[in-house]
């Protein structure tokens, strides 16, 4: 579970200033902001209505962030969206997608850009 201080609630200004990158599974909108811990939020395709289904894979994605939180830089508001096709896509494909849509974005810290 991600902490209070790594949860985002407000999306709208992400949503109107932030920079965007495209994954198969996910994208991700984000924004510096001058001080403070990297803050996460998701938002679900609306196309996926099981709940239960939208739920598991918002548990999923807490659980990457959480796992690759030390691997981000700080200061940044960052939305997760969540796209229709990973209601197929399993735990390690989902993972895969956000590694690899935080490297090209420039999200992931230098030191952590060198140990892999």
């Amino acid at each position: 579970m991600l902490t209070r201080e790594h949860r985002l609630k407000k999306f709208q200004d992400i949503y109107q200033d932030g920079q965007k990158v495209r994954g198969r599974y996910l994208a991700l909108q984000y924004k510096e902001k001058p001080e403070g811990a990297t803050r996460f939020g998701f938002a679900v395709a609306k196309k996926i209505r099981n709940k239960a289904q939208k739920n598991r894979l918002k548990r999923q994605l807490r659980s990457i962030c959480r796992t690759h939180l030390e691997e981000n830089r700080d200061r940044l508001d960052i939305v997760v969206n969540i796209f229709n096709a990973a209601s197929g896509a399993s735990y390690q494909e989902l993972e895969q997608d956000f590694i690899l849509i935080t490297r090209r974005a420039g999200l992931v810290r230098q030191s952590a850009q060198e140990k892999s």
